[in-house]
């Protein structure tokens, strides 16, 4: 080996190293500036507008990341404290209601005859699970509260990333069209499917949620729950949430109904939540982004459902990105190899017939 192959060799060694060490580094934060990237994208068109207006790209960039945060948090602390508020009322009107009924009488009246004598058993196991389940919340709830700060962090983090991505896109853009082995042109291909994905998804998220509200609504006028109209559009607001989503509403408004006497209600409750509200956007979302990607929508609902796994809950935006540049690059695939496909193709077809 040459002195010169011998450089080559060792420079690709440390820029792999180096580039190993530098992702590791940044790992913790990869996923909120995943979150970042999509935020700054979706934002842009109102960055533009800002930008051309106040003619200073800082001050549209902070225009912007305040607009995106007070967007987050006003419907987060309206929903909490509406929530808090709700609860509250909610265990009043059920204590009141559990006071004014005799438990044994009130059981022995909905259970068939051969099951009274099980009365005391069933309430003994009752109140144990129920004892279980307040252990879990709060033990849940204090972890959450633990943990405020870093949630806190994260989501400055996020904004931050914004901020920057907002001001310095198109730097950082020309850079990777720099660095990037392939022609500009194929640069902007990946750079605009991911574009289009993350509008998609963003877009078929907010329209599930209007969706989700809607009937999260409906079922709690039918079942006779107090404010359906307000409680549907918390549903519609929890459905943002990672993780726990519309269980936050739907889960409190089915154990209303049954402390309250609805035993029907709550169980059809429970069921419709779980086999209809929570597993529309399975059927629905797929369809959305397939109208702006042009991506089959049985892709996209593997995309989904696989990067959930993958990713944890980011995986429903990062799992169609994935999908979206993987899809970029075979169409770049087809239009740079298309020439000697159709070649091989030929000189197949020409072996068979001689």
């Amino acid at each position: 080996m040459d002195y010169k192959k011998f450089q080559s060799f060792f420079f690709l060694a440390a820029l792999a190293f180096s580039l190993v060490l530098t992702l590791l580094i940044f790992r913790p934060y990869l996923t909120l500036l995943a979150f970042g990237g999509v935020l700054a994208i979706v934002s842009k068109p109102l960055y533009r507008y800002l930008k051309k207006f106040l003619k200073s790209p800082l001050a549209a960039a902070f225009l912007t990341v305040l607009f995106i945060a007070v967007l987050i948090l006003l419907p987060l602390v309206f929903f909490l404290a509406a929530l808090a508020g709700e609860v509250v009322d909610v265990f009043l009107n059920v204590k009141g209601h559990l006071n004014s009924v005799d438990v044994i009488q009130y059981l022995s009246g909905i259970l068939p005859q051969s099951m009274h004598e099980q009365i005391p058993q069933i309430m003994e196991q009752s109140f144990s699970v129920a004892t279980k389940v307040a252990q879990f919340i709060s033990t849940n709830l204090f972890g959450l509260f633990s943990n405020a700060f870093s949630i806190v962090f994260g989501f400055l983090v996020v904004l931050i990333s914004v901020y920057y991505l907002l001001k310095d896109g198109e730097k950082i853009k020309k850079k990777l069209l720099t660095l990037s082995p392939l022609s500009d042109e194929y640069d902007e291909i990946v750079f605009d499917k991911i574009a289009v994905a993350v509008r998609a998804v963003m877009g078929g998220i907010l329209i599930m949620g209007i969706i989700k509200g809607i009937l999260a609504g409906f079922f709690f006028w039918l079942f006779g729950l107090p404010a359906p109209l307000f409680w549907g559009v918390m549903t519609g607001i929890a459905s943002f949430v990672p993780i726990f989503g519309i269980s936050l509403t739907t889960i409190p408004a089915a154990i209303y109904l049954f402390l309250t006497g609805n035993i029907i209600g709550g169980a059809a409750l429970l069921i419709i939540s779980v086999t209809i509200i929570g597993t529309i956007d399975n059927f629905l979302q797929p369809k959305l982004v397939e109208s702006k990607t042009k991506i089959h929508p049985l892709l996209i609902l593997l995309a989904i459902l696989g990067g959930l796994q993958f990713y944890g809950f980011s995986g429903f935006i990062l799992g169609p990105l994935t999908l979206a540049v993987t899809m970029a690059l075979f169409s770049i695939y087809e239009k740079e190899f298309r020439r000697y496909l159709e070649n091989g193709n030929e000189n197949s077809d020409t072996e068979k017939i001689d």
